[in-house]
């Protein structure tokens, strides 16, 4: 699985984010790019504990199912369900929602990977710093597709 611990992969990844612009319209779903932008970035906010989940006991039920298949493939399905921390308002600033998310990926790939005080996941509960790296990789690259690039 990829991941942003991979300098490439994680230089790939910002390259993509590059070639948004604030007129792209969605392959689907309804979110604009600047509310995707803002949404990406809350996968690292929750990674780093700027955000606490809600752990919901039946979305942990349903994480502890799914965790592993997660790692399997490089893209989600389309239009799956979302916890309530990843349902941003559109506060239709592009560069600056832009800017945020390269800055957070950029300082999460410094992470140490063996730290072993993340914050945890709305779905998954306890993750590793790497399987974190992953999922951050794997969720904007969803969202990145979903926008054409």
């Amino acid at each position: 699985m990829k991941s942003i611990f991979n300098e490439s992969e994680k230089t790939e990844l910002i390259e993509r984010i590059n070639k948004l612009n604030p007129e792209l319209k969605p392959l689907w779903g309804i979110m604009s790019v600047s509310r995707m932008l803002t949404h990406c970035t809350v996968t690292l906010k929750l990674a780093f504990g700027e955000i606490t989940p809600e752990l919901n006991e039946k979305f942990l039920q349903i994480g502890k199912q799914v965790k592993n298949r997660v790692f399997e493939t490089e893209m989600f399905s389309k239009n799956i369900p979302t916890t309530k921390e990843f349902l941003v308002p559109d506060n239709n600033d592009f560069h600056n929602n832009k800017t945020i998310l390269i800055d957070y990926i950029n300082k999460y790939s410094l992470t140490d990977v063996n730290d072993t005080k993340m914050a945890p996941h709305p779905y998954f509960d306890d993750m590793s710093v790497t399987e974190w790296g992953m999922l951050i990789w794997k969720h904007t690259n969803h969202h990145l597709t979903q926008f054409g690039v």
